[in-house]
C-alpha cells in the first residue's frame, strides 16, 4: 500500500547563538521528511559514502585522508580518535587552554593513556611554546582544540601543525566548531586526525560526529583496537567492506546531514568563513558600544564566538536576559569559565546579517 504524508507545521525559526546545535536551514529540515527505510540497504550506505566524501570535499582531503562516522555528540568523535590513535607505547601532549582540552584530558585519563599537559586556561599556545614542550617530553602525539568555545578562542592550527611536521609528531585536531566554516586545506596543512560533528558549522542535526583521518594512520589504528563502540578502525572498516555502519544509524538525521553538505559545498567554506566573521563583527561591535567588555583580547578572538564578561554590567541578571531574548526566539549561552562571570553568543549556523543585527536591537531593547 502506497501512502502520502502531508506535511503542514508551521515551524518558527529560532536564533541560536549557542555554539551548536546550530540554527538549521528550512531545505535541511525539510531534508528529514523522507521515506522510512533500513539502514543495511544499499541505498543508504551509498548516502554513508557520499557524506564521508563530501565531508573530507569540504577539506580537500579527497586524496590523502579518510573518514569514520559515528553514531555520537562531538565527544564520541574525541574519545574515539584519542583511543584509537595513541598506542600503548605513545604519548600525547594536550593543549588545554579552555574546557574542551581539559576534556581531552580526562578522557586520556579514563582510558589510562600516557599524557602530559601545556598552558591554563585561557593561555594563548604560542607555537615556540609548544615546540619546547614537545621537545621537552618524548611526545608522539599533540592534541589541541582548534576552536576553543568555551573562551573564543582560535589556536594557531597551521603554525602549530607545522612545528609538529618539523618534529615528527602526530597532530590530533579537535575542529567541532570550526570544520564547515574555517578554511581548512588538508593538503597544505599536515593534520593526522581531526575531527567534527554534524550539528556544528556545517549546519545539521545533532546525531552524527565524525573523524577525518590521514592514510597512513590507517595501519596503526588497527594495532591500537583497545575500545568497542569507539574503534575507529572497526568503525571505518566496516563501512568500506560491508557498506554500512556497524551499529544503526540515526537515518533521518543522515538524510539532514547529507544536504547540509550539499548547502556548505553550494555556499563555499571561504564565503561561510567571510560570513561568520561579518556576523560576529555585528556582535561584538554593537555589545562593545553597549559598554560590554570581553574575556579574550581582540587578536585571540577566533571571529565565531565571544565570551562577553558580565562583570562589565554588575546589574545585569544573565537569566533575565536569557529568558526575555528566549521569548523572542533568541537564544544565548552561559559562560564555563572557571573564576569568571561570563556568557556566551556564537554565529554558528545559519544565521544572516539581518538576524544578528535583530539579536542586537532586542538586546538593546532589554537594556533600555
Amino acid at each position: 500500500m502506497l501512502g502520502k504524508l502531508t506535511h503542514q507545521k508551521a515551524i518558527k525559526r529560532n536564533l541560536l547563538l549557542n555554539p551548536g546545535p546550530a540554527t538549521t536551514s528550512q531545505r535541511v529540515k525539510e531534508a528529514m521528511i523522507v521515506e522510512d527505510i533500513c539502514p543495511r540497504e544499499q541505498e543508504f550506505g551509498d548516502l554513508m559514502h557520499q557524506i564521508c566524501d563530501g565531508i573530507l570535499e569540504i577539506g580537500n582531503g579527497q586524496a590523502t585522508h579518510e573518514v569514520g562516522l559515528f553514531v555520537a555528540s562531538g565527544t564520541g568523535a574525541m574519545e574515539a580518535t584519542l583511543v584509537s590513535a595513541i598506542g600503548d607505547d605513545d604519548k600525547v601532549l594536550i593543549v588545554t587552554n579552555g574546557a574542551y582540552g581539559l576534556r581531552m584530558e580526562s578522557i586520556c585519563k579514563s582510558y589510562g593513556l600516557e599524557y602530559d599537559t601545556a598552558f591554563g586556561f585561557g593561555d594563548y599556545p604560542e607555537p615556540a611554546k609548544v615546540r619546547k614542550a614537545l621537545q621537552g617530553g618524548k611526545f608522539t602525539h599533540l592534541a589541541i582544540i582548534h576552536h576553543e568555545t568555551s573562551t573564543g578562542m582560535m589556536n594557531p592550527l597551521e603554525e602549530i601543525a607545522d612545528v609538529c611536521q618539523e618534529l615528527g609528531v602526530k597532530l590530533i585536531v579537535d575542529a567541532m566548531s570550526s570544520y564547515g566554516a574555517y578554511p581548512i586545506d588538508l593538503q597544505k596543512t599536515p593534520v593526522d586526525y581531526i575531527f567534527s560533528s554534524s550539528n556544528k558549522c556545517i549546519h545539521g542535526m545533532a546525531g552524527l560526529s565524525f573523524v577525518v583521518f590521514h592514510k597512513d594512520r590507517i595501519e596503526e589504528l588497527k594495532k591500537n583496537q583497545r575500545a568497542f563502540y569507539f574503534d575507529l578502525y572497526s568503525q571505518w572498516n566496516n563501512l568500506q567492506q560491508k557498506n554500512q555502519l556497524r551499529f544503526t544509524p540515526p537515518v533521518q538525521i543522515c538524510y539532514a546531514f547529507m544536504e547540509a553538505i550539499k548547502e556548505t559545498l553550494e555556499e563555499g567554506v571561504k564565503a561561510r568563513w567571510q560570513r561568520y566573521q561579518a556576523n560576529w563583527q555585528v556582535l561584538y561591535d554593537r555589545f562593545k558600544a553597549l559598554g560590554f567588555h570581553f574575556y579574550l583580547p581582540d587578536e585571540y578572538q577566533s571571529k565565531i564566538l565571544l565570551a562577553i564578561d558580565l562583570n562589565s554590567k554588575p546589574d545585569l541578571d544573565f537569566n533575565d536576559l536569557h529568558d526575555f531574548l528566549y521569548n523572542n526566539q533568541i537564544t544565548i549561552y552561559p559562560g564555563v569559565i572557571p573564576e569568571s562571570n561570563t556568557f556566551r553568543v556564537a554565529i554558528i549556523g545559519d544565521l544572516q546579517l539581518e538576524d544578528v543585527r535583530y539579536v542586537m536591537r532586542k538586546v538593546t531593547e532589554y537594556l533600555s
